[in-house]
């Protein structure tokens, strides 16, 4: 099993899989692959063409691009326009699979983290962004303020979540915090420790959650500034740990 990403070095998944593939006495190993943007195309025919590929993980920045890639999509992949995980099919062909949204939610009520009635600010509105949108807003969400550095994919998100869901839940808005909201990185910034904040962290408050779809590092700057104002805080690790196990037993329902 491949993941695939661009960069791919601070990648967790690999190291989580791989105990879980061995107690389930599956013959199968997750290697991080580096792919860029550009090459996608050329690196999906040749994992295609090697038949003990069973799968592999999408991460930054192919997860909407794949998803005209792949031979069949789940329906949540089809709903949200963006896949996380390729699974080869016992005729070879790749089946594109959406577990972002149901991961990082489940992450957040693990950690009895409130979902339901509260207001969000998502800032980033690329695949991840898409899928955590829909499934916050299945969980009971009441409201979502996309921030994103261009306008149009904030629009263009907020449309296709309401478009779904039949009622104006979601809008484009600023990266301005308020009392009491769940705040969501969505994006790649904090990866680096050269990473600007994704948003100002003096405008975080007691009374936010602050949360991180980054696992690498666990605790990213902007994190660890919020938990140092009282800000409740949750790392992207959570996400990665529930994708993990959703993964695991897709690969192995038919190569387990």
């Amino acid at each position: 099993m491949g993941l695939i990403g661009d960069p791919i070095a601070q990648a967790r998944t690999p190291a989580a899989i791989n105990p879980i593939f061995a107690a389930h006495g599956a013959d199968i190993a997750c290697v991080p692959l580096h792919v860029p943007a550009k090459d996608l195309s050329v690196v999906w025919a040749g994992l295609k063409a090697m038949p003990n590929v069973v799968g592999f993980g999408i991460t930054l920045p192919h997860k909407q691009s794949a998803v005209e890639l792949c031979d069949s999509l789940n329906a949540l992949a089809v709903r949200v326009g963006a896949t996380n995980f390729v699974r080869r099919e016992r005729d070879g062909s790749f089946r594109g699979y959406q577990f972002d949204g149901i991961a990082f939610v489940g992450g957040l009520l693990s950690r009895g983290i409130a979902v339901d009635n509260r207001d969000v600010l998502m800032i980033g509105a690329g695949g991840a962004a898409v899928a955590i949108a829909f499934a916050l807003v299945e969980a009971g969400a009441e409201s979502i303020v996309v921030f994103n550095r261009t306008l149009a994919k904030a629009e263009a998100l907020a449309e296709a979540v309401n478009t779904d869901f039949g009622r104006s839940v979601a809008k484009a808005g600023n990266a301005e915090p308020k009392a009491g909201q769940l705040v969501i990185n969505a994006t790649s910034l904090g990866l680096k420790e050269t990473d600007s904040h994704p948003l100002n962290p003096d405008l975080l408050q007691p009374g936010m959650t602050l949360a991180e779809v980054i696992a690498q590092p666990e605790f990213t700057k902007l994190l660890s500034l919020a938990k140092a104002k009282g800000v409740e805080t949750h790392s992207g690790t959570h996400m990665i740990n529930g994708q993990v196990g959703l993964m695991v037993d897709t690969i192995c329902e038919i190569w387990g």
